[in-house]
């Protein structure tokens, strides 16, 4: 593993990016851009467009055509955050079946159907439909990494700490409160779902990390301030990497203090303090 400063910055992974303004010269909203609005914005970087689920507005035919190409698919709300809403449907000998959250199984018997039931009166473009990703597991739950990078007291980007979220059981979320799941370490996670031995999972922290820096470096220098982001990765069973979501505007961190090693915990509170601090002597 690449050496760690007191500053919780890997040598060769920290970047520092100039503050941009709030709001782009085409008008859209900067400081909290919809789902749907980060996933065009990545899929213009050559190589973070291909961790990028497929992903388009919920609409009769895009869910028939999902739900047909990909067998079982996400509906998610373009602007919820915390697993709020999240459905997940998939196809069935006599037709169609979705969970939303961690609830009941439902039984429908046409896409029409399916289609009214996960919109649910909600306007059209607040919605997405997502291919859903087979996800590693742990002892049959899913699990999603969270990965924490922050802004120092000088502006610079650090590496702050990751954290595994496993889903509760019988839940389609790995959002820990709404799910019902428990956070663990990610070590714990890669040496129990694929067998990795300690090199292997440097290997996979350090894409991570490597992961974490150009996506928020193409969100700053395309114009989104942000000075601390939560990012929710997940590998799918062939440990392939994929972008789950990113929270460019106060992303939690309280989950980090749920593991008995609280480093990471004490290190994000150090980072926010810091860049608070240098935030006030500025306006004074």
């Amino acid at each position: 593993m690449p050496a760690l400063s007191s500053t919780g910055c890997h040598v060769g992974l920290c970047l520092r990016v100039t503050p941009t303004i709030a709001e782009g010269n085409d008008g859209m909203s900067r400081w909290d851009p919809s789902k749907w609005e980060l996933h065009q914005l990545y899929l213009k970087h050559p190589r973070l467009r291909k961790l990028l689920p497929p992903t388009s507005l919920l609409t009769r035919r895009s869910l028939a055509g999902y739900i047909k190409d990909y067998g079982t698919v996400y509906i998610k709300g373009n602007t919820s955050h915390t697993g709020s809403n999240i459905i997940k449907a998939w196809k069935t000998e006599k037709g169609y079946r979705f969970v939303k959250e961690r609830g009941k199984p439902v039984d429908v018997y046409s896409i029409n159907d399916l289609y009214d039931k996960v919109k649910d009166g909600r306007a059209a473009s607040s919605v997405l439909v997502q291919k859903a990703i087979e996800l590693g597991e742990i002892d049959g739950r899913p699990f999603t990494i969270r990965l924490m990078l922050m802004r120092d007291g000088s502006q610079r980007w650090r590496y702050a700490g990751m954290i595994a979220k496993v889903s509760g059981k019988g839940s389609v979320i790995s959002n820990v409160r709404r799910g019902g799941g428990y956070a663990t370490t990610v070590d714990d996670a890669l040496a129990k779902s694929y067998g990795y031995a300690r090199a292997q999972i440097w290997s996979v922290r350090r894409e991570l990390i490597r992961s974490g820096f150009q996506i928020i470096s193409h969100a700053t220098r395309s114009g989104y301030p942000s000075y601390e982001t939560g990012i929710d990765l997940g590998m799918d069973r062939t440990g392939k990497l994929w972008i789950i979501e990113v929270n460019l505007d106060d992303p939690s961190y309280k989950l980090f203090d749920r593991l008995s090693d609280k480093k990471y915990y004490h290190r994000i509170n150090a980072l926010a303090k810091a860049y608070k601090e240098r935030r006030l002597m500025s306006k004074a």
